[in-house]
């Protein structure tokens, strides 16, 4: 009750920001959510494609999400005819509700029936997870990060819950969650495999895992196939669309249009540069950008603690925000060294704990492809809600292991409900101002 509470509040902050311009359907999608919505680098696309069914994520990354919401732009057509207005940000406001919800019940159930603690210890760490300023966020902006999250928490605690009694996950369950995540984005693809193997893993058992591996050829080929049919269907349509609309551009205004090209292409061309390699599954390579400050201010900074400088910016707007911001208040490091502590003493508390292995290698997955491969290294805290669940379940392995020594679990308890209230007051009083400030 009390996560249907949280996300509906947050669902209803984000319906709130322009509502007007975002709901009048006699005007384009795309105009439409370009305007007020601003929250740092993620994405408006899921209300565009809601609201004019639109290939417009990039297959190579998403190659199944387009179907998957394609049931929700039909819902959305229907209400245009009864009602007269795009319900595109209400479909998502009540939909992104329900699984945030989901999300809660999972984290909850892994807490308790999977680790071990008491009611309120569990509510703490749940309250505690959801004041991470980008997994708070990812609970209302249109973009995938919410779905994932809440795919690898089922994955969790399915695989978690069977390891208890000695299994492994059902085939077909790990199969399917595994063509449901890498549906929505491709990654996952890791992290799900990861998830099951840490589950099954047994010593001499190397053989039956490769054979047991090998099964998930068959989603994949699946997704490979969705990727090539919207290739040749959906996105030959969509680049006829995008030659008209370029050619009614050239003509109203040819100087306009040629400076917008080759602006374009010289952001492409900077971009390539500075990529990892060539291709275009390292698009958003950035070898450029320092990784200590990165790290200090965005992955383990503004993924928790909003910065007050260039509030919910996009990094990736040319002059909106700079890649690295820096807190003008030294408390926030404090916060952030404090959570990087409890963090690191939860991993050697919990560090003979299958479970926490589970959660720390899709974790360490994460940290390769950020830190050490440099993807989307500018916006890199929007992913927060991909691997931050493991900070919470690091904690967890903490208090359990405390219980022995009162005084421990006392000052430990005290120090959780601290950082809770702290990111939950920070964080909640910039994202408000941010909103009503449009």
């Amino acid at each position: 009750m009390l996560g249907l509470l949280i996300f509906s509040s947050l669902n209803l902050l984000m319906v709130y920001t322009a509502p007007e311009v975002w709901t009048n359907k006699h005007v384009g999608p795309w105009s439409a959510f370009h305007k007020g919505f601003t929250f740092s680098g993620f994405d408006q696309f899921t209300y565009i494609v809601i609201s004019q069914f639109r290939p417009l994520y990039v297959h190579l990354r998403h190659p199944a999400l387009l179907y998957f919401v394609w049931p929700l732009s039909e819902l959305n057509d229907w209400l245009k005819d009864e009602y007269g207005i795009n319900c595109a940000i209400y479909i998502v406001a009540v939909v992104w509700t329900l699984i945030g919800t989901l999300s809660w019940t999972l984290l909850y159930k892994i807490f308790r029936k999977i680790i071990g603690l008491s009611l309120w210890e569990s509510l703490l760490l749940n309250v505690f997870f959801y004041s991470f300023a980008h997994v708070m966020i990812a609970m209302f902006v249109p973009d995938h990060m919410l779905l994932t999250m809440t795919t690898l928490f089922l994955m969790l605690y399915l695989t978690g819950r069977t390891a208890q009694q000695g299994k492994a996950i059902a085939t077909w369950k790990a199969l399917l969650l595994y063509f449901i995540g890498t549906g929505i984005s491709t990654t996952n693809a890791i992290k799900i495999w990861m998830i099951d193997i840490a589950g099954r893993w047994r010593r001499r058992d190397f053989m039956p895992i490769v054979r047991h591996s090998l099964l998930y050829l068959l989603p994949t080929l699946l997704l490979t196939w969705i990727y090539y049919y919207q290739e040749t269907t959906a996105n030959v349509e969509e680049q006829r669309f995008q030659r008209r609309i370029e050619a009614r551009a050239q003509t109203k205004d040819s100087v306009a249009y040629e400076k917008k090209k080759e602006e374009g292409r010289r952001k492409i061309a900077l971009r390539e540069d500075k990529q990892l390699i060539d291709s275009p599954l390292f698009e958003w390579t950035d070898m450029s950008i320092p990784i200590i400050p990165t790290l200090i201010e965005n992955i383990y900074g503004e993924g928790f603690q909003l910065h007050e400088d260039y509030l919910l910016h996009d990094a990736n707007e040319s002059g909106e925000r700079p890649v690295i911001v820096r807190y003008s208040r030294w408390y926030n490091y404090i916060i952030e060294l404090v959570l990087l502590f409890i963090f690191a003493a939860g991993i050697i508390a919990g560090r003979r704990e299958r479970f926490l292995w589970m959660c720390m290698l899709p974790f360490l997955f994460d940290m390769l492809l950020h830190v050490v491969l440099r993807f989307a290294l500018t916006d890199v805290y929007i992913m927060t809600a991909h691997w931050a669940v493991v900070i919470p379940v690091a904690v967890a392995y903490l208090i359990k292991a405390a219980k022995a020594k009162p005084r421990l679990r006392v000052t430990l308890l005290t120090t959780v409900v601290s950082l809770t209230v702290f990111l939950w007051w920070h964080n909640l009083s910039l994202l408000i101002s941010h909103i009503f400030s449009k």
